[in-house]
Formats: structure tokens, C-alpha cells, sequence
């Protein structure tokens, strides 16, 4: 399966839309993306995850150097993730780290 990426850039936000799969073989591209990006200069990153059918550890990687490499002050949205990842997000403690909603009219 593949990964489809869609970058949208917007002052201090970037929002990126994935579809397909994160997997060992995908999560490199989404990492190649968000390491293109000036993470440390974000307020928000909002990761679209509604057409992801599967998140390996490999992505959670992924999510993971990003919040890492944001502000402090900044925000990591996971927007519309499949109860599936959302579970694996939260039993992997990355829950705390990041805001999880269903879609973007949550976010003020």
C-alpha cells in the first residue's frame, strides 16, 4: 500500500493530509515530509489521519520526532484518526502529547 502526503502551509500551521498506510515502508516518506518542514517554528501541526487504514510503529516514529523537534508551546493535532490508531496512540502514551479530535471544527 502506498502513502499519499498533501502539504497545506498557512502562517504558523501546516496541515498535512495523509491517506494509505504508515508502515515501515511509507513512514520514511511521512518522515522525509515533516523533516522538510521548519518544525521548530510551527504553532500547529495538524495531521489529517482519516483515509489511514493502519499506523505501524513505524509512523508513530514519525509523530513522535515531530512533536520532539516543535515548540513547547505548539500543538500536534491528530485530526479524524480511525479508533484503531487512536487506541494505539493512547496505550502507547503519546496521547499526552498530542490533542486527538475528529475534525478540524474542534480545533479553536
Amino acid at each position: 500500500m502506498t502513502l499519499a502526503i498533501g502539504v497545506t502551509k498557512a502562517e504558523d500551521c501546516v496541515t498535512m493530509t495523509l491517506s494509505g498506510e504508515v508502515d515501515t515502508k511509507t513512514a520514511p516518506d511521512l518522515l522525509q515530509e515533516l523533516t522538510g518542514l521548519d518544525l521548530n517554528a510551527l504553532g500547529q501541526l495538524r495531521l489529517k489521519l482519516a483515509e489511514v487504514g493502519f499506523m505501524s510503529s513505524a509512523g508513530l516514529r514519525a509523530l513522535v520526532f515531530a512533536k520532539q523537534k516543535m515548540p513547547h508551546s505548539s500543538s500536534l493535532y491528530i485530526i479524524g484518526a480511525s479508533e484503531v490508531i487512536q487506541d494505539t496512540i493512547t496505550k502507547t502514551g503519546l496521547a499526552q502529547a498530542v490533542v486527538m479530535v475528529d475534525n478540524e471544527g474542534e480545533i479553536e
